[in-house]
């Protein structure tokens, strides 16, 4: 992702500033930017259900630099799908033939997967074609990366040039190997699991590759197999929703089979909310905090018994402020069904499940980053968005989820944060109000504060004067 990381351009275009290892397997993916550098008109679509899931990480096949123009035309005898001079329908495929996907169209998620060839390129089993994925890059989405267009047909058991047929070239006498997956799991978010994989050739090949690979994920997740160039691996899955996981293995002929699992990985607190940030960027170290307050307090009231849950007193984490050790440590505590730690936050004492904790603070970029309550007292809840510290960053594109009872209540569109060179939570940081979280009775009401594309956003100072941001204190493409 290509970070456009300029404050004055951001100013232009948010109206506003201030107020087994068998070695490393082949990996191919296009890019379609546009080369025009300017901005390109803004269009909508709307959106709705769960987080969108994500397509991502092109493995095998051949796929150029980017689409070239007319990616989804009627190639093969098919009827194209797109047509010249069309206006992109925001569809996650290339209408206009220009080769790229949904240029100009406003993000709906920090990413959504994406194609620029033809639709039918990815039916079919056997099909070496992938979609790729765009992340958002502020206000709209960035180039599709990733993706696997049609090559020339080889005998190697995939659908090279997929026009449904496998192999359809004659004199293909290696039966390709089988990839053998796990079953498919269920579990929490937060923790570690193993993908032990297995190969099969019916003539009796050595196998040469085996690769994990990740299919879907929820957007801005950031689970990747470890290692990925073996039958057994391991996944760290960070976020709640469905991940699907390939495995791919190559014999030594040339053969491929693959195969796929899935985990399922759903919270059991009865609140639980998560925050990512600049999907897909490079080089991203900047620092988001997420708040919670609870009924009647006040931002920043920090301490044992302070009313808003953060990182400063909130954090559930013993292992220090690194990421990699914290996550090790949340893993060992989801692995035991029985663990349930005591909150180091007393809202109501004793401290137990209807006091928050901040599983995850990721002071390291990307997210996540993650409060949950187990049962909470019934009460309205205010959460917030903290861009403590830039970090070198520059502008950093926010998007939270809050989920009631184990399902998605709402997922806010990616909101743009301007960065504070001063840092370290100045009082000229930026500060999101999110929503009033109203419990009752086991069940929530989210209450959004201000509309898609023109929330509530202040800075951290104006909590000095009121418990919440000044009236008129709004920011995005729609309130202009």
């Amino acid at each position: 992702m290509v970070r456009r990381a300029m404050v004055g351009w951001v100013c232009a275009v948010l109206g506003a500033c201030g107020t087994d290892n068998f070695g490393d397997a082949p990996v191919t993916g296009g890019s379609t930017a546009p080369a025009d550098a300017g901005l390109p008109p803004v269009v909508g679509r709307e959106a709705g259900g769960p987080p969108p899931i994500v397509v991502q990480d092109a493995g095998g096949g051949a796929a150029g630099s980017d689409a070239g123009a007319g990616g989804g035309g009627g190639g093969g005898g098919r009827t194209p799908f797109c047509a010249p001079g069309r206006e992109e329908a925001c569809n996650d495929l290339d209408d206009n033939c220009d080769g790229f996907v949904d240029e100009g169209c406003v993000c709906m998620g920090p990413e959504k997967s994406c194609y620029p060839g033809h639709p039918a390129d990815l039916e079919g089993a056997g099909t070496q074609c992938r979609a790729g994925r765009q992340a958002c890059d502020f206000e709209t989405y960035g180039p599709c990366e990733g993706f696997v267009l049609p090559s020339a047909e080889v005998c190697d058991g995939l659908d090279n040039d997929c026009n449904g047929r496998v192999d359809d070239i004659g004199q293909c006498d290696n039966p390709p190997p089988e990839a053998l997956c796990p079953p498919d799991q269920a579990g929490p978010p937060l923790a570690s699991y193993d993908l032990r994989g297995g190969y099969r050739d019916a003539d009796g090949d050595p196998m040469a590759q085996a690769t994990w690979r990740v299919v879907e994920q929820p957007g801005g997740s950031t689970a990747q197999p470890m290692p990925a160039n073996a039958l057994e691996s391991q996944v760290f899955v960070d976020l709640q929703g469905t991940f699907v996981f390939e495995l791919e293995v190559r014999d030594a002929d040339g053969g491929v089979g693959r195969c796929q699992t899935r985990v399922q990985a759903t919270g059991s607190d009865a609140l639980r909310i998560e925050m990512v940030w600049n999907a897909g960027a490079q080089n991203d170290a900047s620092d988001v905090d997420m708040h919670l307050r609870r009924p009647g307090g006040e931002w920043f009231d920090g301490g044992d018994t302070g009313s808003d849950c953060y990182f400063s007193n909130c954090r559930q984490c013993t292992a220090g402020t690194s990421e990699e050790a914290c996550r090790e440590e949340l893993a060992r505590i989801n692995a035991d069904p029985a663990a349930s730690p005591t909150p180091v936050l007393t809202w109501f004492p004793p401290a137990d499940d209807d006091d928050p904790r901040l599983d995850l603070d990721d002071v390291e970029g990307l997210g996540p980053e993650n409060i949950n309550i187990r049962r909470p007292r019934d009460g309205s809840y205010r959460l917030g968005v903290h861009y403590w510290d830039e970090d070198g960053f520059g502008a950093s594109t926010v998007t939270v989820r809050i989920f009631c009872g184990g399902a998605l209540a709402r997922e806010f569109e990616p909101v743009v944060l301007m960065p504070d060179f001063a840092g370290g939570g100045s009082d000229s940081t930026e500060f999101w109000e999110v929503a009033d979280i109203a419990w009752a009775n086991g069940t929530c009401q989210v209450n959004e504060l201000g509309v898609r594309g023109c929330r509530q956003i202040c800075t951290r100072g104006a909590f000095d004067a009121g418990p919440e941001c000044p009236r008129g204190q709004q920011r995005g493409e729609a309130c202009r």
